[in-house]
């Protein structure tokens, strides 16, 4: 049967747009579209021709009035259907319901699948059911009143605040820190690289004054023999002209007496940030500060607590505390190592 309804359903749906036909006409090629779709596509086509057959219509379309009405009635009926009025598996009005599987039946259901079941009138079972509703509906309206009270407070709203003010606390101090590092890192590289400068100075001064006075008495010998024995001079006049034409070493050629720029930038960002790491240390588990009890303080890092010590002292076998972490996880398998110091009433557990 349910068969033979999709087929009927099948047929009462316009080709055009696939819904239940609306002001439906009827083409001489015996093909049915709604007025509206058939309309369109001949106008956005510019032929009047079947969208199925391609077979041309020379007359306007005629109204399909029985194809209307038959539209129009299943669709009716599935309105009522889909409201909840008719029974799904026959198609006929529910009249009673079944006390005993609690769902509203037709009388062919009775009959059908619900033999030696006790049923009652269909209004006295909503009226039983409202009953049930009435006590949770006054909880979630007590609930709603509730809401609407701490909406209207602000207390919420200042320790929200006060939430907030502590956060940014912690992350402008989290932020000074990297920049003090940063910054001392800096004048640390700075000072080296100054040390090398005066280093180099003092390097370049001293082979600049060994060279000066190497320089000066080279000068003063040649004076020397120039100012001596003509004869003398003559014969060692080309000894004198090499050590005149002998070449003074250039200091700035001295690739030793320059600056070091690669020591000093070569992967300079690359090298500050593993020494960084030294201050940035990762925590595999970020723990939920809002979902701890009164008792235990969550460090800044939020990755460790410790416990008020009085409430240390007070810890019994069966006393449970907890703190759940910022994640968590629906599967797979999980393990951490936690550090205990102090604590000498710890016990290993599972975690499921």
């Amino acid at each position: 049967m349910a068969s033979s309804h999709s087929e009927v359903e099948k047929n009462l749906k316009c080709s055009i747009c696939s819904e239940f036909f609306t002001d439906p006409v009827v083409l001489s090629c015996s093909h049915s579209f709604c007025t509206t779709c058939i309309n369109r596509n001949w106008s956005e086509r510019g032929a009047r021709e079947c969208p199925l057959c391609r077979k041309k219509s020379k007359h306007a379309p005629c109204k399909s009035l029985a194809i209307k009405e038959i539209s129009e009635a299943v669709m009716k009926k599935r309105r009522i259907f889909n409201e909840g009025e008719v029974c799904g598996v026959h198609g006929e009005k529910y009249e009673l319901f079944c006390t005993f599987d609690q769902k509203l039946v037709c009388l062919r259901c009775v009959s059908d699948q619900h033999q030696d079941h006790n049923f009652c009138s269909i209004s006295k079972a909503a009226e039983d059911h409202r009953n049930k509703l009435r006590q949770p509906l006054l909880e979630l309206q007590a609930k709603l009143t509730e809401l609407n009270s701490k909406a209207s407070s602000p207390h919420m709203l200042t320790v929200l605040h006060k939430q907030t003010l502590e956060i940014e606390r912690q992350m402008r101090h989290n932020f000074y820190k990297l920049r003090q590092f940063l910054l001392e890192e800096e004048n640390v590289r700075i000072a080296a690289l100054k040390n090398e400068e005066q280093e180099k100075r003092g390097s370049i001064k001293e082979k600049m004054k060994e060279s000066s006075s190497s320089l000066s008495e080279r000068i003063r010998k040649i004076k020397e023999d120039m100012k001596g024995n003509e004869t003398l001079f003559l014969h060692n006049f080309r000894d004198i002209e090499n050590r005149a034409k002998l070449a003074v070493q250039d200091l700035q050629t001295d690739s030793g007496s320059m600056m070091d720029a690669a020591k000093h930038l070569g992967n300079l960002k690359f090298n500050v940030w593993e020494k960084m790491k030294g201050v940035c240390p990762y925590y595999s588990v970020i723990l939920d500060q809002n979902t701890k009890i009164p008792s235990l303080d969550v460090h800044p890092n939020l990755a460790s607590i410790s416990c008020w010590p009085l409430a240390c002292l007070s810890f019994s076998e069966g006393t449970r505390w907890h703190i759940l972490g910022s994640e968590g996880f629906d599967s797979g398998v999980h393990s951490w190592q936690v550090e205990v110091e102090g604590w000498s009433h710890c016990r290993q557990q599972r975690l499921l």
